[in-house]
């Protein structure tokens, strides 16, 4: 069995495994399922509006970064990407929605695989750097209610030392075909590429904590609403726990894994995990909701572009 079909095994069997889990639990909680009455239409809708918001803002990211790359997308391209990607990423394992939105870049716009995905990791460095930076803010505002704070901190501490040190320090490339190393020298290569570029840094800076914040006011309004109170501070830091999960993206929309981050954190802060879960239930609710209504739509949209428009080669040149 080749590596690829067994991650593709394993995707399914985590992703069945996390089902029956997430399933069996609820079961024997039902007090947990009993907040779900709590839920208005009126604060759905606003739920849903936030996850718009949220994956729609990835669309700025893609736009800046294929600017950078010489590609100026339209502006359909930009905001409709993002929610097909997400989309796609939940209707497959192993970010399938990524390489369709690889495809449609390198067949629209003659966009190098490579040249665009080495920006992107680089773009994780900067999101892991943000996040690490506003966790370290945070935790005092949570050491007398967190179980562990002191997990927290010392966890966050190394991520930010380590990752300000990638970033400010040149690091030769790595030698090895295992799959983080190959990851790690591609966020380098992108890093080497946008790092002398002060104005796309600031702006990436401002989206990424904007970003974040976005995040993190669905889930402080997910708690809100199941008439479970928390602190803002407290509702940023489970939601920083998001932002992490994506280093482990195995099954589709990354279920059961990104809930294991989120019950985790949850635990630790001591808001408990139960609670913890459904909110996270909840919060992919409205991201579903919000990527398979206009998904779809843009799908549709760009599809069509491909198939009426050629091709545009003025960027052959550049690559």
């Amino acid at each position: 069995m080749t590596a690829q079909k067994l991650r593709l095994v394993l995707a399914i069997l985590v992703l069945l495994l996390s089902f029956m889990g997430i399933t069996l639990y609820l079961w024997d909680n039902k007090q947990l399922v009993a907040l779900l009455a709590n839920l208005s239409l009126k604060s759905a809708v606003v739920l849903i509006i936030l996850r718009l918001i949220f994956v729609g803002f990835n669309g700025l990211f893609l736009k800046l970064y294929s600017a950078k790359l010489n590609v100026h997308l339209n502006w359909y391209e930009w905001i409709g990407l993002p929610y097909i990607t997400t989309m796609g990423n939940y209707l497959t394992p192993l970010s399938g929605g990524m390489l369709a939105r690889a495809l449609y870049l390198k067949n629209r716009h003659a966009l190098s695989y490579t040249d665009f995905t080495t920006l992107l990791a680089a773009n994780y460095l900067i999101t892991f750097w943000v996040a690490s930076l506003t966790a370290l803010f945070i935790i005092p505002f949570l050491w007398q209610q967190a179980n562990t704070p002191w997990l927290l901190l010392v966890f966050f501490i190394v991520c930010w030392g380590l990752l300000t040190a990638i970033l400010l320090m040149p690091i030769p490339r790595l030698v090895s075909t295992k799959r983080p190393v190959r990851m790690l020298n591609q966020a380098l290569l992108g890093w080497k590429a946008v790092k002398d570029d002060r104005r796309l840094i600031w702006q990436l800076l401002l989206l990424t904590i904007a970003s974040l914040f976005l995040n993190a006011a669905a889930f402080w309004l997910s708690y809100w609403v199941l008439q479970v109170t928390v602190s803002v501070p407290i509702a940023i830091m489970i939601s920083l726990s998001t932002v992490f999960s994506v280093l482990v993206t195995l099954t589709p929309g990354n279920f059961g894994i990104r809930e294991t981050f989120v019950c985790f954190m949850s635990a630790v802060v001591g808001v408990g995990a139960g609670t913890g879960l459904l909110v996270a239930l909840l919060i992919r609710g409205g991201t579903l909701v919000s990527v398979f209504t206009l998904g779809p739509l843009f799908a549709a949209i760009l599809t069509r572009k491909i198939r009426l428009a050629p091709m545009d080669h003025s960027n052959l040149n550049n690559k």
